[in-house]
């Protein structure tokens, strides 16, 4: 079993904790975050808390450090990690530029440490199963939409979610990391990206990108301007539309709806990953994720 510790301990960090506490490959040794009063702390109480992870990592030098922090610190903080030689595990996106992701890959190799990125979206019930059930080859067009209710006005992001980056760097890794489960994207042409622009941090509120990957159409909306929280897909599969519908998680093909949920959708996501982690990363994958994921956002 190998320790590992937590940076960042925001919203999203209380769903670790089930799926870290059933890993087999995985103990829990400390948690770490500048605010003494962050919001998943309380949770966290049974392991020494930190302000810095820097003091964490020289005390109790863990094996493996998750990162989920805003994705403006993961280049700092993953440099620092790699350099004294703990691997790192981090939140999507890892950087926020290609130069610093080849940066830490290459730093990673040279220390011969692991450097993985932790795609929640391949893990949802309802993506596995119908991974489980359905031929990829045979899926000919996609469609993706996710709804964050981010924008209280719809026009302006709310400044708490600013640090995100924005609808497209935040949301559209998530469609991009399903996508490349089911195509190589051994080719990926950009048709057109449109977005539109929060007036305050010129972030996109929305984006609405068109793609053809390995031959396939694939369009991937993002909006955060409705006030609401949805996540689906739309597959044309054999000459049929199977629909994923990934907050409910279940799949309906044809009017039958396989039910998929186990547990809370984003509890099921990080239990799934934390119990399946095997100390490996496809580093080709997550870094063709990352290089599309930039090409699009340099367009809007």
């Amino acid at each position: 079993m190998k320790t590992v510790a937590i940076v960042g301990l925001g919203t999203i960090t209380k769903y670790y904790l089930k799926g870290i506490a059933d890993a087999p490959l995985l103990r829990l040794s400390a948690v770490c975050d500048i605010a003494e009063q962050a919001p998943s702390r309380p949770l966290f109480s049974a392991v020494p808390f930190y302000q810095d992870y820097k003091a964490m990592l020289q005390e109790v030098r863990p094996d493996y450090l998750v990162i989920s922090t805003p994705p403006a610190s993961h280049m700092e903080i993953a440099t620092y990690a790699l350099e004294n030689g703990t691997n790192v595990i981090v939140e999507k996106p890892a950087t926020l530029c290609m130069e610093d992701y080849d940066a830490l890959i290459a730093l990673a190799r040279e220390k011969g440490l692991l450097f993985e990125v932790a795609f929640h979206w391949q893990n949802g019930s309802e993506v596995l199963e119908f991974n489980r059930l359905y031929d990829p080859a045979q899926i000919s067009e996609v469609t993706v939409c996710v709804l964050d209710p981010y924008s209280a006005d719809g026009v302006v992001i709310d400044e708490q979610k600013r640090k995100l980056m924005g609808a497209w760097v935040d949301s559209g890794i998530n469609a991009l990391s399903l996508l490349k489960m089911w195509l190589p994207f051994e080719s990926v042409e950009v048709c057109s990206a449109n977005a539109q622009l929060c007036p305050e941090s010129g972030l996109p509120v929305y984006a609405d990108v068109q793609l053809v990957i390995d031959g396939v159409p694939v369009r991937i909306t993002v909006d955060w301007r409705k006030g609401q929280n949805k996540k689906e897909s739309f597959l044309t599969y054999q000459g049929r539309r199977i629909h994923l519908n990934h907050s409910g998680q279940c799949i309906v093909d044809g009017g039958k709806a396989v039910d998929c949920e186990h547990m809370e959708r984003l509890q099921q996501h990080y239990y799934q990953y934390f119990t399946a982690f095997d100390g490996t990363a496809d580093v080709p994958a997550a870094r063709k994720i990352h290089e599309v994921l930039f090409k699009v956002r340099d367009m809007l």
